[in-house]
């Protein structure tokens, strides 16, 4: 007789995440997924074009496992590593502006299943880039020379990136870039690091410093910070 392993409901501010499993005696499959390397949360934009990166980890043998990609579905190629199978899946036909949806099946072999989903997730390829909420850098204020200060910011869509920093006078103190889907200018969460050098490798002085996130050569919607350096 089968029955019920666990069902779990998240909401979040109007959107939602299922993730749900069946069991078979004592038989489980966790399901876990990134998007180009960051784990998707509901609301999240997400790539044109997105990789998923699947782990299922099973104490029985997986048999097989599917993705579906709002209407699109596709088996799954399970390699075995111990108790976990990893799979990878490309979308190539790029999605559509506007809201999409993902869905992981995994089954083993006692007849015990596993769903994974997420939704919505946003691809916002025509319109201009966008920080959605607010950049953060953490600590703040921070020594240099001590410790690195880590710039966090959520992207609408991949972007090339330019993180420039100046100081209260308007002075460039250093410039950075990142390139689209790479870290830095992914769809999604993206994290930097300052090390409160300038370009010319020396630390700054103590005071509040502006950084500006510049998205294909245009400063992004929110794309405005302030960093303050106390040296101990």
């Amino acid at each position: 007789m089968k029955k019920i392993g666990h069902i779990i409901i998240i909401t979040l501010i109007g959107f939602w995440v299922l993730s749900f499993g069946f069991m078979a005696g004592a038989a489980s499959i966790d399901v876990s997924v990134k998007i180009n390397g960051i784990k998707p949360y509901p609301g999240d934009p997400m790539s044109a074009t997105p990789k998923f990166e699947i782990t299922l980890t099973s104490t029985t043998s997986v048999q097989s496992g599917r993705i579906k990609v709002d209407s699109t579905q596709s088996n799954l190629n399970l390699v075995q590593v111990n108790y976990n199978y990893y799979a990878t899946h490309e979308v190539t036909t790029p999605l559509g502006d506007g809201i999409h949806g993902i869905t992981i099946e995994a089954f083993d072999v006692s007849g015990g299943a596993a769903t994974f989903e997420v939704y919505p997730l946003y691809v916002q390829s025509a319109a201009d880039v966008t920080v959605q909420g607010f950049p953060l850098n953490y600590p703040n204020p921070f020594d240099p020379g001590t410790e690195s200060t880590n710039i966090s910011y959520i992207l609408s869509k991949p972007a090339d990136i330019k993180l420039n920093i100046f100081d209260l006078a308007g002075n460039q103190i250093v410039k950075k870039s990142y390139s689209a889907n790479q870290e830095g200018g992914r769809a999604g969460y993206n994290e930097v690091s300052w090390d409160g050098k300038s370009e010319g490798g020396n630390y700054v002085g103590n005071g509040i410093y502006i950084y500006l996130i510049i998205a294909n050569g245009k400063v992004a919607q929110n794309g405005k910070g302030k960093i303050t350096v106390f040296k101990q």
